[in-house]
């Protein structure tokens, strides 16, 4: 692996740590009342991402 190769791995894998922690913390702080995936659904609507969650 080449030092820029390197780099971007470990770039990467700090991102998903990053996100692994802050959706755990989320996920503490607002638990499920059975609406997540609802709300979840309208905000990739209104993002104009709901190819996101359609079925193929």
């Amino acid at each position: 692996m080449t030092e820029s190769m390197i780099g971007f791995v470990v770039g990467l894998a700090v991102l998903i740590a990053i996100a692994a922690v802050l959706g755990r913390r989320y996920r503490r702080e607002h638990p499920e009342d059975g609406s997540g995936w609802v709300r979840m659904r309208e905000w990739l609507d209104a993002h104009h991402m709901s190819w996101m969650h359609h079925k193929h």
